[in-house]
């Protein structure tokens, strides 16, 4: 099963350069014989303050041929609560509902070659909404009928260098609810999970799990924002799963996508020309 992933593409009318990457990495994927392309979240640039970017993304993705399946953002449907001081809009579950009308399922399931992929809604977590409820009741039913290798995708990564780690941190889903994750992945083949918003690229084994992080399509964050923990390069990955549990991964970045630093993009996010380079 070959697999095109993209992440953190943050379009919207306005956000001219970011679409131009983006354009350029569908492109490429289109040069590719995928069996399914799944975007990792935050899909808009903020959607979750304006869903009129919702279609604009819809109408901008349209051009993959090969399946697609996308997950929410926090720029999308919000902030997973306490939100870790990050001055973004709070989980909004009318949001979800433009996600879900417009993009499609926010969490979802998919197999093929003898693999379960598992897309779960991060930003459903710590909510305590209906919505997180029925996701796990979900996620269960999905695991109990589940054989073979399992590979789950989500926005946010899970951990950073150790499954215990217990700070609150807003780049990671909340310690809780991953505690609750990985207890009900307990004793299942988890072999890989995969995820975007770190606008990074890393590829990590913790525990015998496969940790991959998918880059951004549109833009780098700048050191001054957010530590070096990988590669900060733009691009895609292509990620093959084989019949034998065998996992393929390498990140591509098309010539046609540039290295864009959000710093210099404040017809965007006006809040960068606050932000001072060192």
């Amino acid at each position: 099963m070959r697999i095109i992933l993209i992440s953190d593409t943050h379009l919207a009318q306005v956000a001219k350069a970011f679409t131009a990457n983006v354009d350029a990495a569908i492109d490429w994927i289109e040069t590719q014989a995928a069996d399914l392309v799944i975007h990792l979240g935050d899909v808009t640039a903020d959607g979750a303050g304006d869903p009129s970017q919702f279609e604009h993304a819809r109408r901008v993705l349209s051009r993959i041929s090969a399946p697609l399946l996308a997950l929410p953002g926090n720029h999308d449907v919000g902030e997973n609560p306490p939100h870790g001081g990050v001055k973004e809009p709070a989980f909004d579950a009318g949001r979800l509902a433009a996600f879900r009308e417009t993009l499609g399922d926010d969490y979802w399931v998919f197999q093929h070659d003898g693999w379960t992929l598992i897309g779960l809604d991060a930003q459903l977590f710590a909510t305590g909404s209906h919505d997180e409820k029925a996701q796990a009741d979900w996620l269960d039913a999905v695991l109990a009928g589940a054989s073979g290798p399992i590979a789950v995708f989500l926005h946010k990564p899970m951990v950073l260098d150790h499954a215990d780690q217990a700070d609150e941190h807003p780049r990671f889903i909340p310690p809780a609810s991953r505690r609750d994750l990985m207890q009900r992945l307990k004793g299942r083949d988890l072999r890989l999970v995969v995820s975007g918003h770190v606008h990074q690229h890393r590829r990590k084994v913790i525990d015998g799990i496969d940790y991959l992080w998918a880059p951004s399509a549109a833009f780098l964050l700048p050191d001054i924002i957010q530590e070096r923990l990988g590669e900060k390069r733009v691009g895609l990955m292509t990620l093959e799963l084989t019949r034998d549990g065998e996992i393929r991964a390498e990140m591509v970045r098309p010539s046609a996508m540039i290295d864009l630093d959000v710093l210099d993009h404040p017809e965007v996010y006006p809040q960068v020309r606050d932000i001072r380079r060192s």
